[in-house]
């Protein structure tokens, strides 16, 4: 029998996302403080577009001191979410860096019709200076693990419902031969007394997924709430629905879509669940507990 250890303090702050109502820099890109029972973790560091220093300069408005954090996980291994890991590394050398090992992948596209292949891979500098730490400060981890007592690393999603694909025509290669599963797309739990709250970097392994892996995984069911990146932005009619009826069964205290979520599916969870439903943005900050 697995015994459940709560946490009792918890707050999110959104160092980097899509919008703002604060006044902070915005990017394509999605970045979270996460303070958690006197650990913190830097969840995704943003894209830093032209190198504009973003995340530090968020931080520094949010008084996050970034030397300070414990643990940086990444939710993938896609260029919006791993900018800056280089120049955060020059001022927290001593940081653990969690992620799956496939987000180290040096080649990955995105292809739409009609345009050349992008690559959207982390940047090599950032890869490499991953590459560049000390072992036992790198955990590459491709099962669910718990972190420190009450938050856990998702690890590979099973991906079972029918509706639910990687947001994306994504592959490995330029030429749509080896399509990209993004096997690396991993979420946080966090469990509360109220049940579970799941940070998410971008949901590529769809959100119906994720919440049940973590639901088998933990055996709690009362989903308390979900922060981060949905990608919804391109999901059809049947999909939205879909994931609109499993959050209400969920029924979540809160719902914070960021990121790639989508304005479309942003507005279709305001009209299902009201005021459960939150902009996030950056510099939004949410206290759990």
């Amino acid at each position: 029998m697995r015994i459940n250890i709560v946490v009792s303090d918890l707050t999110f702050r959104i160092l980097i996302d899509n919008t703002s109502n604060t006044g902070l820099l915005t990017e394509h890109g999605f970045a979270v403080w996460v303070e958690c029972d006197g650990k913190t973790i830097l969840f995704d560091t943003g894209q830093n577009t032209d190198d504009t220093g973003i995340l530090f300069k968020n931080a520094e408005v949010l008084g996050c001191d970034l030397t300070k954090v414990d643990i940086l996980v990444l939710s993938h291994g896609h260029y919006d979410h791993t900018g800056s890991i280089r120049e955060f590394l020059a001022i927290n050398p001593r940081v653990t860096v969690v992620c799956h090992p496939q987000a180290l992948l040096e080649r990955r596209y995105s292809i739409y019709p009609d345009k050349a292949p992008r690559q959207i891979a982390m940047p090599e500098k950032h890869r490499l200076a991953i590459q560049s730490l000390l072992d036992e400060q790198v955990c590459l981890l491709s099962g669910s693990t718990e972190l420190f007592p009450g938050v856990g690393f998702s690890g590979d999603i099973p991906r079972g419902h029918w509706l639910e694909d990687t947001g994306g025509p994504f592959f490995l290669d330029e030429f749509k031969k080896m399509p990209d599963p993004i096997s690396d797309d991993i979420s946080l739990w966090f469990e509360t007394r109220r049940g579970l709250v799941i940070l998410t970097g971008c949901c590529h392994s769809g959100l119906i997924n994720t919440v049940q892996h973590i639901q088998y995984v933990t055996g709690e069911q009362k989903i308390a709430g979900i922060i981060g990146g949905l990608h919804l932005n391109r999901a059809g009619e049947e999909r939205l629905r879909s994931t609109g009826d499993a959050l209400r069964d969920w029924y979540p205290e809160f719902i914070i879509p960021c990121h790639c979520t989508g304005e479309a599916a942003i507005g279709f969870l305001k009209t299902l669940l009201g005021d459960r439903v939150s902009d996030g943005g950056s510099g939004f900050v949410k206290r759990v507990c």
